[in-house]
């Protein structure tokens, strides 16, 4: 099998069973969760873009490039908003929810493409997008509760890839740039939980520490595992495999965690993977 395939399978399967790892810290908050993810990070980070040459070199750039560094904190703020609203999906049993967002987010950089690129779009991607707002739309309507999750997930991880396209740093380097800009903001939380005695980290169990302490490396493994394996692939194979993340998900929410979903749940959804049948289906037009 192709090993551009193997890495980028790797890290999409790894970001599906995301639910099975923030489930085992349900326990702490989730605010303390993402600080903890954060901070856990720098250091995975640090080895990777020291260990390998042009992510030390693209890393220094970045740093020394004060337009660099204004996108990196707006990209930064906007992936801290989409980490942290993951782990409450988690905690409030809202994971096919949050996998909702997830299959939107191509057909959302359609849209952004679109509106802040001008850039064309063909009849079908049109239709592809129409059909997963209709289908978003008839989900809405069909819910008690208004499924913020889900569209924050789908709305700021779109951004987070569309602003990326203003940024010419590299996707890990990049990534230890943001983190590193909100480092301050975790310790500060960090402190102010270890004042106020709210703390979990060193305050519950051996096993919650660890599980806090992995969640740096968690984070960073698919990501690196992403990045190395859609530089040896086409873009049209790399944005076809990324369903198989928030299809993961969906099974995972539905059939591990048994939350409920009725009819008309699966008659929006289906709105949406039509949508994503047609996004495929031009991709695959386009290539060949």
């Amino acid at each position: 099998m192709n090993k551009g395939i193997v890495l980028i399978l790797l890290g999409y399967i790894i970001w599906g069973f995301f639910p099975l790892y923030w489930v085992l810290l349900k326990h702490v908050a989730a605010t303390e969760v993402l600080a903890h993810r954060m901070l856990w990070s720098v250091p995975v980070l640090l080895i990777f873009v020291v260990l390998i040459k042009k992510w030390r070199e693209d890393f220094l750039i970045a740093i020394k490039n004060p337009r660099e560094l204004r996108w990196l904190l707006v990209t930064a703020i906007l992936i801290t908003i989409n980490w942290g609203v993951y782990i409450i999906a988690v905690s409030l049993d809202r994971i096919v929810e949050a996998s909702m967002g997830y299959f939107l987010t191509p057909l959302l950089h359609i849209l952004g493409g679109f509106i802040i690129f001008k850039e064309k779009i063909g009849r079908i991607k049109q239709l592809a997008v129409i059909c997963a707002m209709l289908g978003v739309f008839y989900y809405i309507a069909s819910v008690d509760v208004f499924p913020w999750v889900g569209l924050v997930l789908g709305f700021s991880f779109a951004a987070y890839g569309i602003l990326r396209k203003f940024i010419t740093t590299p996707a890990v380097p990049g990534l230890l740039v943001e983190t590193l800009l909100l480092a301050p903001l975790s310790l500060s939380y960090i402190f102010y939980l270890t004042e106020s005695h709210q703390m979990a980290f060193f305050n519950i169990s051996f096993d919650t520490d660890i599980w806090l302490m992995l969640a740096g490396v968690v984070t960073v493994t698919p990501m690196i595992l992403f990045t190395t394996g859609a530089r040896l692939l086409p873009m049209t194979t790399t944005g076809i495999l990324f369903y198989i993340s928030p299809t993961i998900q969906f099974l995972v929410g539905a059939l591990v965690f048994h939350e409920k979903v009725n009819i008309h749940q699966l008659v929006g959804f289906m709105g949406i993977w039509i949508g994503l049948g047609l996004y495929s289906y031009s991709l695959m037009k386009t290539e060949s």
